[in-house]
């Protein structure tokens, strides 16, 4: 009866043993598979909290490779308990455990060396609790809906499509179905605009899976695997922080609807948002729904002479052993507004953003070209040219975030540095767009001196389609309805 988690303890040993050539472990622990196995308690602790006392940029790799392993192991130790138990239900706080000890080894220590054991051991944890669980059908056919809606009795199986604060446009950003490749190009060297990009996403499979709930929870091992999501309005107000938590609840606290949520307008409720996650490389499977579009892999321009981009890139240029990553998402609430510029010629980098309706993310820029595509709802952003910088009042380089103390969390499962007191904020604006939104006959001026006069263009981006945002461009946007996008840095 426990076949599949013999299998599963089999495989999972035999990866585990498998030396890593010239692997940094052996610079913090002397240990072998034997003592890896009987100390992984202790061995994990260690590692631990080296991962805590440390900035991040000054922990060594052995001990990420060291809370990797020791995770594994302990993992193995409850397939064990499973494999020698005599009843045939292995316990869903069993599968809970495995689940959350793997994942936090991807989410804290990158999985590093093991990204591939641990990814298809999960797949196996899923395939072993379909087994044990037959009743369990993530893709079974789906109740009949009347008139649109679902059974009062029956659980969602559509994401929700209701619209909030859908506004009308006054300057709408030019759009173009399916460019070639030179049209693009040209558009990018020469015009340097946003452009909204119709047809390039009709073949992905994403448009159609991700707006299945069962889907969902089929791909998070029915809704266990977890993920770091943001609480709060936006990055810049006090109250923002962070959590990790299984996928099921982010799922029933912020994206389906609940019978009270009426009593409250969406402005009022708490928000919960998926956020600048690499949720594809931590679901690999995911990552055959989508695909990067091949506008990504042309040489794109720097950034204009003079904009806040370029300048702090020549700043910059000097600098060696530069390591962060892009810490902004164009799309959605940020964990992070760093304007350090890496090589704008790095590898594509991709995150998804799955959040409910008022998910804000206020004006910012990026030091990357971004093609954000929308998968599921729709998102309203406004975007200025980043030759007017200076009118739209940068918060200073060197203002504390508001959320300073959750920032130094966030940078363990995002590999940005926690080594400074403070965050450079310079590419966020003080301005709150949102509130601009909302109370649009205000005399803004008077809070924003000349803001008025300040030209922009806008859009709704709706599902199936992709915007393409310009190096430097900066961007306030806002969630018109329950969705997901992914976007594409270069």
């Amino acid at each position: 009866m426990n076949a599949p988690w013999q299998r599963l303890l089999t495989f999972a040993v035999s990866g585990l043993q498998q030396p890593i050539p010239q692997d940094p472990i052996s610079e913090c622990s002397s240990h072998d598979y034997a003592e890896l196995r009987r100390r992984a308690s202790d061995l994990f602790a260690l590692a631990d909290e080296k991962l805590h006392t440390f900035p991040f940029k000054d922990v060594k790799p052995c001990w990420f490779r060291l809370y990797t392993d020791a995770s594994i192991a302990l993992a193995l130790d409850i397939i064990d308990r499973i494999v020698d138990s005599e009843s045939s239900d292995p316990g869903l706080e069993y599968i809970d455990e495995i689940v959350s000890t793997l994942d936090m080894a991807l989410i804290m220590a990158g999985g590093v060396g093991r990204e591939d054991l641990i990814g298809r051991m999960l797949e196996n944890v899923n395939s072993a609790l379909q087994q044990d669980e037959p009743e369990v059908s993530p893709l079974a056919k789906r109740p009949r809906l009347v008139q649109g809606k679902h059974s009062s009795k029956a659980p969602r199986q559509v994401l929700s499509t209701d619209q909030i604060s859908v506004p009308t446009l006054s300057h709408p950003i030019s759009r173009c179905k399916t460019p070639s490749l030179a049209l693009f190009e040209k558009h990018m060297n020469e015009q340097r605009q946003p452009l909204i990009l119709e047809g390039t996403m009709e073949h992905w499979p994403a448009l159609q899976r991700w707006k299945l709930i069962p889907y969902w929870l089929h791909q998070t091992i029915q809704g266990r695997r977890l993920v770091p999501i943001e609480i709060g309005r936006s990055y810049t107000d006090d109250d923002w922080g962070q959590k990790i938590v299984p996928f099921k609840k982010f799922l029933d606290d912020f994206i389906l609807p609940k019978p009270e949520d009426s009593d409250q307008s969406s402005q009022d409720r708490q928000t919960g948002y998926l956020a600048q996650h690499n949720l594809l490389q931590q679901i690999p499977s995911l990552r055959n729904d989508i695909a990067i579009p091949d506008y990504c892999y042309l040489d794109a321009p720097g950034p204009e002479p003079g904009t806040p981009v370029a300048l702090s890139k020549a700043r910059q240029s000097g600098e060696k052993d530069k390591h962060d990553h892009p810490t902004s998402d164009t799309a959605d609430n940020s964990t992070s507004k760093d304007t350090d510029v890496e090589d704008l010629g790095s590898d594509i980098q991709m995150n998804i953003w799955f959040g409910p309706a008022w998910t804000i993310s206020p004006l910012h820029h990026d030091p990357y070209h971004n093609i954000l595509c929308q998968v599921v709802g729709k998102k309203y952003l406004r975007l200025y040219a980043p030759q007017h910088s200076k009118s739209l009042f940068p918060r200073p380089k060197d203002e504390p975030a508001p959320h300073i103390s959750q920032k130094e969390f966030s940078n363990k499962f995002n590999g940005t540095d926690t080594a400074a007191e403070t965050i450079d904020m310079s590419n966020t604006s003080e301005i709150d767009v949102a509130a601009m939104e909302t109370s649009p006959h205000e005399d803004w001026d008077e809070v924003y001196p000349g803001i008025s006069q300040v030209p922009y263009v806008e859009c709704i981006l709706e599902a199936g389609q992709a915007l393409y945002i310009p190096v430097g461009w900066w961007h306030y946007v806002r969630s018109c309805s329950v969705g997901i996008s992914v976007s594409f840095w270069w």
